[in-house]
């Protein structure tokens, strides 16, 4: 009889005791979780900077000259700023936009980014999730992938024929004309931003 007493009492103090642990331990956020998270917002406040910049040139240029000016700015001039821009960037990080339909060339999805891409379209066409994918390259190397859907100004040059303004889709034509970025409707999937980041 002392002895079952003594297992009862034992096997009692031993679930306590496993209890208190779980019960008490602070949820711990896993440090790849807490890196992910991290990596989203440094790629996050450097698609801000750039796109900052060129949403602020684009205006300017379409508030003095219309669709044209902006039109003839993106294809000769938009080079030059982003290169202007990258060097107000924190050391290690970049960026770039990349497409399965690009009008730019360089814009063009390798077949590993495509692969995320398609990911990202996936996602967005099943519930408009703009949420950003973050892949791990190395133990220092993070590229992190931002969704870019059609806005309503963007219809000007990336729409339809009836959409489309003539006169600066004909600028466009002349410097890219092998343009694919085109025939697109209100927030379709676009293609992404990649930022890559070097710690």
């Amino acid at each position: 009889m002392q002895t079952i007493v003594k297992l009862i009492t034992f096997t009692i103090g031993v679930t306590l005791v496993f209890s208190a642990c779980s019960n008490n331990q602070p949820t711990k956020i896993s440090k790849n979780n807490f890196e992910e998270k991290e990596m989203k917002k440094e790629a996050l406040d450097a698609i801000k900077v750039v796109g900052g910049a060129f949403q602020k040139t684009l205006s300017s240029k379409i508030s003095n000259g219309g669709l044209p000016n902006a039109a003839t700015f993106c294809s000769t001039n938009s080079h030059d700023l982003a290169q202007e821009v990258f060097k107000t960037l924190p050391q290690g990080i970049s960026l770039k936009r990349i497409t399965s339909k690009p009008r730019n060339p360089n814009n063009k999805a390798s077949k590993e980014e495509l692969l995320v891409l398609n990911q990202l379209k996936n996602n967005f066409e099943k519930n408009q999730s703009l949420d950003m994918i973050v892949k791990q390259k190395s133990p220092n190397h993070y590229q992190v992938y931002k969704p870019i859907k059609v806005d309503a100004i963007c219809l000007k040059c990336h729409g339809t024929n009836t959409i489309r303004d003539e006169k600066a889709y004909d600028i466009i034509l002349k410097m890219y004309p092998t343009d694919k970025a085109i025939g697109y409707a209100l927030n379709d999937f676009r293609g992404a931003f990649l930022v890559d980041i070097i710690k």
